[in-house]
């Protein structure tokens, strides 16, 4: 029996890099077989760097027997329709965020991957590290009580300043929701549970974006805030912007009836978890027996000691950011190969989507947007995994 699982890769752009690289190096359950990409020649320069790899079309990729998953690395718009051949070939889709730009879409694509028994998911899977495993773990035992609310906040300029195509980012299937929603979106959803109603107010700061020197109009909203109610009950607020030059807001926090957690950046699969004991301070200011200034003194001088950074349920990665892309295949792989299911699930990828395109709903409606998907959270990571390993 195969210890392994063949992959083949469409999509040849920047962010395949990091995919194939770790593919080849890093998870040994994966073997990379082939890759297709609207330019050929674009394919042919991992064939260079990895001889061992065909470069073809997408055609032939898809009728390769031996490729069990595919990646589909390309852009969101063409994220429906390739996930769609994909499924057609009878194989497996690991797809780059999002799963497709439209609710229908992402649901017939999920109902037509249920029909075949496969597997048909999309990034991010970041929420596999240790970084929001460590939250999970802190959730699930119970550490904050009963969750009742967070906060998750995405601020930005804008790509512009830095990145060397930023003009899709301020077109359909860009702004600040559809690139980096996906991330806090299922980070959230992994933690609390599935989302029951979305509000939301949408705007654009700057509709006049100068992209490589050239002024250009900006085809979506982007600075969005909204109000998010869990079906377990816990409210929130999200903000997600490309308006926002600085800011000290967390970037993802959590708040229960014990205690709270403040988690790291879930674009990354690692970083600092930290978490506030309420308890211990309530038994603290308890024990004080004075008037009530006292209490409040006590209060104010015991609160950094009733914050602490948790140890992380596996290690941090080797160097600082490390990025891990491909631990979902990785993964699927397991799941193939011991008849399980994989921790990356299609509710959860449609779920996502729907969220998203709820903030654009809402927005434009000026009404709540109330959730017609749900999902079911996956299995926690096992603990003290160790980076690269697979079980």
């Amino acid at each position: 029996m195969n210890s392994f699982i063949n992959v083949g890769v469409i999509g040849c752009g920047t962010i395949s890099h990091v995919y194939i690289e770790n593919i080849v190096q890093n998870y040994k359950n994966l073997r990379l077989v082939a890759v297709s990409d609207y330019f050929p020649e674009k394919a042919k320069e991992v064939t260079e760097k990895y001889d061992f790899v065909k470069a073809c079309s997408t055609e032939e990729l898809l009728a390769d027997p031996d490729i069990s998953i595919v990646l589909n690395l390309t852009i969101p718009m063409a994220h429906y329709s390739i996930n769609k051949q994909i499924l057609n070939s009878n194989k497996h889709v690991y797809c780059e965020k999002p799963l497709a730009l439209e609710t229908d879409e992402a649901k017939e694509l999920v109902e037509e991957a249920n029909k075949r028994n496969l597997m048909c998911v999309s990034a991010p899977d970041t929420f596999l590290g240790s970084g929001i495993q460590t939250v999970r773990s802190l959730i699930d035992s119970g550490k904050i009580g009963k969750p009742t609310g967070f906060t998750a906040n995405m601020t930005s300029s804008g790509h512009e300043l830095w990145h060397p195509n930023p003009g899709f980012y301020y077109q359909k299937g860009g702004g600040p929701v559809w690139d980096m929603g996906p991330y806090y979106l299922t980070a959230l959803i992994y933690l609390l549970g599935p989302i029951e109603e979305i509000s939301c107010f949408a705007t654009s700061g700057r509709p006049m974006r100068n992209i490589l020197g050239k002024m250009q109009q900006t085809e979506v909203s982007t600075h969005y805030t909204a109000i998010i109610k869990l079906c377990n009950g816990a409210t929130g607020t999200v903000t997600m912007s490309f308006d926002i030059w600085n800011s000290s807001l967390p970037l993802l926090e959590f708040y229960g009836t014990k205690g709270s957690i403040t988690a790291p950046d879930p674009n990354y699969f690692s970083g600092p978890v930290q978490f506030f004991d309420g308890e211990k301070l309530k038994d603290i200011v308890d024990r004080v027996q004075e008037p009530h200034p006292a209490k409040v003194i006590t209060m104010i001088e015991n609160t950094e000691s009733c914050l602490n950074e948790i140890d992380l349920m596996f290690p941090f990665e080797p160097t600082h950011n490390v990025n891990m892309r491909g631990l979902g295949v990785s993964d699927m792989a397991v799941a193939l190969l011991n008849n399980r299911k994989s921790r990356l699930s299609s509710d959860l990828s449609l779920h996502v989507v729907e969220a998203m395109q709820a903030f654009d709903i809402s927005a434009s409606s000026g009404k709540p947007y109330k959730m017609t998907t749900t999902c079911v959270i996956t299995d926690p990571m096992d603990k003290n995994w160790k980076l690269w390993e697979v079980k």
